[in-house]
């Protein structure tokens, strides 16, 4: 392994110097972005990350697909681990050979270059193959959340386009009614057990499906006892990487039905090779614990694609378990994760699980899908000695667009830097806002997806003609270009016509020595219109012990008396999404 490259000198606001004009040429970025970006005096709130806040220079991006990307790092480490799924190692070279069979599998059943190919499964080696598969022949891969009831997957499935599915084998009820009616045309089965080794640990939390024991689906293919009469295809098949789809990655909205974001190949090739050169700070061989789902954007731009590109290893772990995390930290001496706030808490939850882990390998921790209170980092390094920073992005910037750069460009309070790309802040009358003024978090980047699939109205609301994309959070960009969240448009309470922020209450709450997990929303209030309401969950220990007043007035020793909560609620446990993220919606609802 080679020494971590040595971070170079930062530098100040908005610095558009030659460096910062060769590295955005060599990337492929617009002559007339980067005029725009000079238009702005320093004063203004708008960033545009600099290569000296990096670790080296980004190459120029290949005209390859991201299965073509793939191919590149098997010719360079044909015999390196590319993935342990339960404790099976599969190299980069026997990995290729099972995409390549699946490959051919699909082309068997009609699948046609620019078709959609869906899959409902866990982060797995099964998931792994089949979006790779589905990219060797130029199919477009979309993943469906394995937490859909059937109503979902089949609004998925028919806004998609996609007629054929691999999936878990105990999720087939789920899709039955869609393939016995022909709109979906084939569906491919695999068990839990499928590829993994011949005795691993099984955690607790996936016990409950791994002993259900493996039984044939009529009408079905199984994965496992099909792709060895393959032989495998080994070309990727020929595309337009800035025109042709490789991924549809399905985003919440606030309200209606989830959102298709289109993600070309370009956008994938690029997350891979920006994050690698922007973040290498442990190395040139990370081992990832793939935690964030695979059907979320996270799994892919900042577990899978990278660390592939870099030939590293991906550990995908398909339900969390907290003793089996430490084991695999431990085992396979993993430097990368990237997770939800909620699991760095359930770690800290059993201390003396911590105090006994050997720890000593992570690198890097980079909370994500929810930014990662002051209180939790500062609790996560005096439990571990491991920094912990934030990250923010969207399914629309491939995930990773603002991050910081742990031990360079970082502050605890910040979201961090954007990744070789812009940020501005607007203000409600469509003006750049000064430095240290709120307004909506604008992003621009050629990682930024093509918009939504079959919503033009959507499209032409958040990715506007000249590259920028409006995001709809608050936030504001400070003098040294750092780039704060405040909160979802949307969820800001309005409380005397006062502007209140949750997740400024949470921070706060999070402070409490006693909690352990907190969403703050608002509630209607016939005086004041609506009024703050804390829903806490405390530590174990301190159930019982703790009443709304202590968190009340906890609160008011820190905060101004129109944010302070006047209702708390306490929860043995908050609604949680798939990826970890507490859901202030279900909590109003």
């Amino acid at each position: 392994m080679t020494e971590p490259m040595k971070p170079r000198k930062e530098v100040g606001a908005a610095f558009f110097d030659d460096a910062l004009y060769e590295c955005y040429r060599r990337i492929g970025y617009p002559e007339a972005w980067l005029e725009e970006g000079r238009t702005y005096p320093p004063e203004k709130a708008y960033v545009i990350s600099h290569p000296s806040w990096f670790f080296e220079d980004n190459p120029p991006i290949p005209d390859l697909s991201i299965d073509g990307l793939f191919r590149e790092t098997v010719r360079r480490c044909p015999e390196d681990v590319a993935v342990i799924f339960f404790d099976r190692p599969v190299t980069y070279a026997e990995l290729d050979v099972l995409i390549g069979r699946y490959a051919a599998l699909l082309k068997d059943l009609g699948v046609k270059q620019g078709e959609v190919v869906a899959t409902m499964l866990p982060n797995s080696l099964q998931h792994i193959v089949a979006f790779y598969g589905a990219a060797r022949i130029g199919a477009i891969h979309t993943p469906i959340n394995v937490m859909y009831q059937a109503d979902e997957v089949a609004y998925q499935i028919e806004d998609s386009g996609a007629a054929h599915i691999c999936m878990l084998d105990l999720l087939y009820d789920k899709v039955k009614p869609l393939h016995e009616k022909g709109t979906v045309k084939n569906v491919i089965v695999t068990n839990i057990k499928d590829f993994a080794a011949a005795e691993p640990v099984v955690s607790d939390a996936v016990k409950f499906i791994w002993d259900i024991p493996k039984a044939p689906v009529p009408g079905t293919l199984d994965l496992f006892e099909t792709l060895d009469k393959y032989e495998p295809l080994a070309e990727s098949a020929a595309c337009d990487p800035k025109a042709d789809t490789a991924l549809l990655l399905y985003t919440a909205g606030t309200t209606g039905r989830s959102k298709g974001v289109i993600e070309t190949h370009f956008n994938l090739v690029f997350n891979s090779m920006t994050h690698t050169h922007a973040f290498r700070a442990w190395g040139d061989r990370e081992v990832n614990f793939s935690i964030m789902p695979m059907f979320h954007t996270a799994g892919y731009f900042l577990h899978l694609l990278p660390t592939f590109y870099q030939g590293g290893t991906v550990i995908p772990i398909p339900m969390f378990d907290l003793k089996d995390a430490l084991r695999i930290i431990q085992v396979y001496r993993v430097n990368v994760i990237f997770a939800p706030p909620t699991l760095f808490i359930a770690l800290m939850s059993k201390p003396e699980l911590l105090r006994q882990a050997d720890l000593t390998s992570l690198k890097v921790t980079i909370g994500c899908g929810a930014p990662v209170p002051v209180a939790v980092q500062e609790q996560w390094r005096q439990h571990t000695g491991v920094g912990l920073v934030n990250g923010w992005g969207m399914t629309e910037t491939n995930s990773g667009g603002v991050i910081s750069i742990p031990g360079i460009k970082e502050k605890s309070d910040a979201i961090g830097i954007p990744v070789f790309s812009e940020v501005k802040i607007v203000d409600d009358a469509g003006a750049v806002a000064e430095r240290n003024v709120q307004g909506e978090i604008y992003y621009r980047g050629l990682q930024l997806a093509r918009g939504y699939l079959n919503k033009p109205e959507e499209t032409a609301a958040c990715f506007l003609p000249d590259g920028w994309f409006r995001t709809g959070d608050r936030g504001y960009v400070d003098d040294e270009d750092f780039v704060y969240f405040v909160d979802r448009i949307k969820d800001l309470i309005v409380a005397s016509g006062y502007n209140i922020a949750p997740v400024e209450v949470e921070n706060v709450i999070y402070r409490h020595p006693d909690v352990a997990e907190v969403a703050v929303i608002g509630v209607p209030d016939p005086y004041r219109g609506e009024t703050v309401k804390a829903v806490v969950a405390l530590k174990p220990e301190a159930k019982g012990q703790v009443d709304a007043q202590a968190i009340i007035d906890h609160c008011k020793q820190h905060l101004a008396t129109f944010k302070v909560p006047r209702v708390v609620e306490f929860m043995d446990s908050l609604p949680k999404s798939a990826v970890g993220k507490i859901l202030r919606r279900k909590l109003r609802e």
